[in-house]
């Protein structure tokens, strides 16, 4: 049976409403972010195949793109997506990111609260050719896939990747696309990214759904038993 999504409204941290989709499946959460000057139809078929795989994909557009309230502004798509994942994880549980371009560098500064568990980065572009100063999250997993067609762009997703924590995996294929554009040029790196988040995120989210299970039983049973007397 198939998954239909349907639309959503989240609340910035200003009040601002950004806007999307969400597949709602019971699986672990997995946020898709699109690049700046994009939409969310850059990721084309990514949304609902990872939905079809049993996650729960929420596609939201940045601020003053697509439907998304307010004017693009790339200096609060750290803040507005750190209130996201926060949002995500309270209700949902442990989350995963995807991203690409600028979007995914910049996303490498999450502080450690609302990081995601698992952080997927697709052909990555620092703003410097420097080592960058990325936080470390020993318990966030990334996966960074970049096509080598284009050397300098390789180069770049390399800084980013030898910038992050040590529980990390490279992922290349030869072709000049990048982005989502790569995804679909070479399907089975959609194949890699569910194996991964399989691999990272799921056991997280089960072991949140037991935690949360035993919690609602242990606040329920003194009232249920108050009521049988």
């Amino acid at each position: 049976m198939s998954i239909e999504p349907v639309s959503i409204e989240v609340i910035a941290g200003d009040g601002l409403i950004l806007r999307g989709y969400e597949w709602p499946t019971r699986g672990a959460p997995v946020v898709l972010l699109h690049d700046h000057d994009d939409d969310l139809d850059a990721w084309h078929d990514l949304d609902g195949e990872l939905a079809t795989n049993g996650f729960r994909v929420i596609n939201l557009e940045l601020r003053g793109h697509g439907l998304s309230d307010g004017d693009a502004n790339r200096n609060t798509v750290l803040s507005d997506t750190q209130a996201l994942l926060k949002e995500v994880k309270n209700v949902w549980g442990p989350v995963g990111l995807c991203t690409y371009g600028d979007v995914a560098a910049a996303l490498c500064f999450l502080d450690s609260f609302c990081a995601p568990t698992v952080q997927i980065a697709i052909s990555p572009l620092p703003s410097t050719d420097k080592q960058l100063d990325v936080t470390q999250r020993p318990d966030t997993a990334y996966l960074v896939i970049s096509g080598t067609g284009d050397k300098k762009i390789t180069e770049q997703a390399r800084i980013v990747f030898d910038s992050l924590g040590r529980n990390k995996l490279w992922a290349s294929v030869a072709s000049d696309q990048q982005g989502p554009e790569l995804l679909q040029k070479h399907r089975h790196l959609i194949g890699d990214m569910t194996l991964f988040l399989q691999r990272y995120l799921v056991p997280a989210h089960l072991e949140w759904q037991k935690t949360a299970l035993e919690q609602v039983i242990s606040e329920t049973g003194p009232q249920d038993s108050k009521i049988k007397k």
